[in-house]
């Protein structure tokens, strides 16, 4: 197998831009400046000739439109099939706004727009002109006191991180995979500067430990995030808790092999059609109660929800078997029990399990049925309850087949 890698600074050249993330009147003004760069981070696996590449951005999210326009420039261009191209968001709420075409108060920079195109395809070149034969290996430890359930105080999420690394003949690291299921959200919806925040920093820190820049890619992170272990809101408290992070995550051994002597895949898909008429009731109980989660932007989402009339979303996700990998691509956010149960389902397999949440799109809150009415990704969510988890069983399904089958190729749901 072979890997390369590449990245490029995705930092804006103008003066004056807009911040995405919270939905605050902080936002509605430029932004005060930048205070450290963002990137794309890319990382291209070569099996056996047939190639598959993982990009990562320090962006909110990834609208189906600009995800489908950049895997047919890439696609172009290199000739890589466009199921094999997987574009990832860190889910960071203070990066750019630029790119984004349909943000609530955003001002669409089409020439911002082309400048990450062309960053995306500069990624893409540096990762095949770095290609060499590799040797992978892994190891994933439980690390707490830095995040954890926000949903429910004291309790663990998703808080299994899983490193992956590739050295070269000369043993060399010259590509790694951090997995790990955390909002990119230490800093308060006042700032507005740019960052790469939680993902980007610990990104940054770690090459100072392993000399390369890791693809950070996050997982099952909708009700996982550092809100109940903060000491602070402001970039000093970002710079603690990557600082720590980081040092937590170099640490873990990747001893065990990994070898990806395959590439097979399956492309899923799932319909879902709300007419709202239970959403509706449930939105309304909670404007009517005196609930302690009652805030302006719940209010408003709830009241938005009354105004429509249906709800309806055809979503694409997949998933991918490398031999002892097994990688969960989806658009959007998963309750952290979700990612638990997939990557249990790989290790019953015998295969590593990491998810690639915010993926290829991004599709609202997919969370377990137990925990709708509980808090703000599940009270007003118009995906109905029990939704989430038949997709989940689509994943879980497919990833058994195709470490059934262990033949080369492509598979259709």
């Amino acid at each position: 197998m072979k890997i390369g890698h590449g990245r490029a600074c995705l930092s804006p050249s103008k003066d004056e831009f807009y911040l995405i993330g919270y939905k605050t009147p902080y936002r509605n003004a430029p932004a005060e400046g930048i205070h450290d760069d963002i990137y794309c981070n890319g990382l291209l696996i070569d099996v056996k000739g047939k190639k598959l590449f993982l990009a990562s951005f320090d962006f909110l999210e990834l609208e189906d439109e600009m995800v489908n326009e950049a895997k047919a420039r890439l696609e172009k261009k290199f000739a890589i099939d466009r199921d094999l191209l997987l574009l990832s968001a860190t889910h960071n709420h203070s990066s750019i706004m630029s790119y984004h075409k349909h943000w609530h108060s955003g001002v669409f920079d089409p020439a911002y727009y082309e400048f990450v195109m062309e960053q995306l395809v500069s990624v893409y070149q540096e990762c095949l002109d770095s290609l060499e034969e590799v040797t992978g290996a892994y190891g994933s430890e439980i690390i707490t006191d830095y995040y954890g359930n926000r949903n429910h105080p004291g309790e663990l999420a998703d808080n299994e991180v899983t490193v992956i690394e590739f050295k070269n003949p000369k043993g060399e690291v010259i590509g790694a995979i951090v997995n790990m299921a955390v909002h990119s959200t230490v800093l308060s919806a006042k700032n507005n500067t740019l960052t790469g925040e939680l993902a980007g920093n610990i990104c940054r820190k770690l090459e100072q430990y392993w000399q390369i820049y890791p693809l950070i890619l996050i997982g099952a992170a909708a009700d996982s995030s550092n809100r109940h272990q903060r000491q602070g809101d402001d970039f000093s408290e970002l710079e603690r808790v990557s600082t720590a992070l980081a040092r937590e995550i170099a640490k873990i051994k990747r001893v065990e092999p990994l070898v990806l002597d395959q590439l097979t895949w399956q492309s899923l898909s799932h319909s879902i059609y709300n007419d709202m008429e239970i959403t509706h009731k449930e939105a309304q109980r909670f404007l009517d109660s005196d609930s302690p989660l009652k805030n302006p932007g719940l209010i408003k989402k709830c009241e938005g929800i009354l105004q429509r009339d249906h709800f309806y979303q055809q979503i694409e996700f997949g998933v991918y078997h490398l031999g002892k990998l097994q990688i969960y691509s989806f658009p959007g956010e998963l309750g952290s029990a979700f990612g638990i149960e997939m990557k249990k389902a790989s290790r019953e397999q015998k295969a590593l399990g990491i998810v690639a949440g915010y993926t290829n799109g991004f599709h609202y809150y997919f969370l377990p049925e137990k925990e709708y009415g509980l808090s703000f990704e599940t009270i007003g969510n118009p995906v109905p309850q029990g939704e989430p988890e038949k997709i989940v069983g689509k994943l879980i399904q497919s990833a058994q087949l195709l470490g059934d089958k262990g033949t080369e190729g492509h598979a259709d749901e």
